[in-house]
């Protein structure tokens, strides 16, 4: 184990300077711990896709008690952990896993935790009796031996708990060493990562962090630090999760910011996870929105949507003259209805059900409104109708790379492959996908960008011309109930 100077190294780092520096920003906001457990779970909750990605997809159908070698001595015990195991999985596996989880953050977690976390995930929880290995990009081999894996894993608790108990050390130092460890000694034969990361999770939100994902963008310098810390180099893994960690306060700190500068007058905030809040400004103001009286406002992301919410909770507290507030996100390629239930389930735990909208795009992302056959016949009246039609398929078809990109991510990311491996199968289905359904599918941003040149070609226009117009046939009903309440004078 790493000694206890060499923890005092990594404290000093930079990059865990600045993250306390925002840390202590966020508690001169006054948020009470309640607030900001609350707000993580919900968090979690968001990025639960990404917390549990690979979630094995075949349920084993003979549970049993897999913990006999742990809980065989000790009646009792066999009998607690069969009660909590019942308790929590009764919820289903990906909520069961972030419902146990939360309920640790207040009382000390033990080995038996990550036991049972491991059988709510992969309908396990035993450790690997076989050796195995992870070969590198290079062709080499890091064998994990099975030997005194119990033993290692009582080693590394003992470890924390004595260096947690070091008031000056910060928890971000103290989460990435633990998860290091614990994948080196990978208990388990398969989701040693997973689990991990959840308590890597759970010791920074214990110190009131927020939780983290490796976004896929950094996927290679996250797997190139672990294996510099093979080597006893910590300084590139404790940096890199100190930068997101760091990365999502400083999202939390600058929406706060922004929020608590809106001018007292404005009489609705609109919050949407698009950086560019252009398209969204447009939609507005074709349903006779008050420009001068709505504030609109990024979140940066949709998985800080659960932080938007709590904050614009804040905001409403100090501003009464806000009478409503739309939060936007984007349907991509996720179940409508669910994003819906889970925004109006944030609203409705910050107290906000009575003055708040949510507003799921109807097709893929904002710019779909735009792609109507009817709109644009009346934008370019000569452009007929049958001709727009074909236009716009032509655009799906030029879009279709990009799109089928777009639902590959997505697939993957919620694990619907299954045991899909070959690169080709994969690609099979999700054209078939694809091709099933391509309006619901098609990524709208992209189709806009390639009708918007056709349509230019069709008129013999030089220049790419702009289907983002107010016309009759762009209608959201979210927005013109909520434009007939302000102008009504209603809330």
């Amino acid at each position: 184990m790493i000694s206890i100077d060499e923890v005092y190294s990594l404290d000093g780092r930079d990059s865990i300077k600045e993250l306390e520096r925002s840390k202590e920003q966020i508690n001169d906001l006054n948020v009470s711990n309640s607030e900001l457990l609350d707000l993580a779970d919900d968090m979690f909750r968001v990025g639960s896709k990404s917390h549990l990605r690979s979630l094995n997809p075949l349920i084993r159908q003979d549970l049993g008690l897999q913990l006999q070698y742990m809980t065989r001595s000790d009646a009792e015990l066999q009998s607690n952990y069969q009660e909590l195991k019942n308790k929590y999985v009764s919820l289903g596996k990906s909520f069961s896993s972030i419902s146990f989880l939360f309920d640790l953050v207040s009382q000390d977690f033990t080995l038996l935790d990550i036991v049972l976390m491991h059988e709510l995930l992969m309908d396990d929880g035993q450790f690997r009796t076989n050796d195995v290995y992870i070969q590198s990009a290079d062709g080499s081999k890091q064998i994990f031996p099975a030997v005194d894996i119990e033993e290692k894993l009582e080693t590394l608790f003992d470890w924390y708990y004595s260096i947690i108990s070091k008031e000056s050390i910060s928890s971000s130092v103290i989460a990435t060493l633990f998860h290091y460890y614990f994948v080196v000694i990978h208990p388990f034969t398969d989701a040693n990562g997973r689990v991990s990361r959840l308590f890597l999770n759970l010791i920074l939100i214990k110190d009131g962090l927020f939780p983290i994902v490796i976004p896929d963008n950094i996927r290679k310098p996250y797997y190139e630090s672990l294996v510099a810390a093979d080597s006893g180099d910590f300084a590139a893994l404790v940096d890199l999760i100190a930068g997101l960690q760091k990365v999502k306060t400083d999202e939390y700190l600058k929406l706060a910011s922004e929020l608590s500068a809106l001018e007292q007058e404005i009489d609705c905030l609109v919050l949407t996870e698009d950086g560019n809040t252009e398209m969204i400004e447009k939609l507005l103001e074709f349903h006779d929105f008050d420009l001068n009286k709505t504030a609109i406002e990024s979140y940066y992301g949709k998985d800080n949507i659960a932080s938007a919410v709590f904050l614009a909770r804040k905001m409403k507290e100090k501003n009464t003259n806000v009478k409503h507030i739309i939060f936007h996100r984007d349907r991509d390629n996720e179940q409508p209805q669910k994003l819906k239930q889970t925004l109006n389930k944030f609203i409705k735990g910050n107290g906000l059900s009575n003055c708040s909208t949510a507003f799921i795009t109807k097709l893929y992302d904002m710019e779909s409104y735009f792609i109507n056959a009817r709109h644009i016949s009346e934008t370019y009246p000569q452009i007929e109708l049958e001709r727009s039609e074909e236009l716009i398929e032509l655009a799906t078809v030029e879009a279709s790379e990009v799109s089928k990109k777009k639902l590959r991510i997505a697939y993957f990311e919620y694990g619907k492959f299954g045991k899909i491996a070959d690169p080709e199968e994969r690609s099979i289905e999700i054209n078939s996908l694809y091709e099933s359904d391509t309006k619901q599918y098609r990524y709208g941003k992209e189709v806009l960008f390639e009708l918007e040149a056709l349509i230019a070609r069709e008129i013999g226009e030089p220049e790419k011309v702009s289907l983002v117009k107010k016309s009759q046939y762009i209608k959201i009903e979210e927005f013109r109930n909520v434009s007939s309440l302000l102008n009504n004078g209603n809330t």
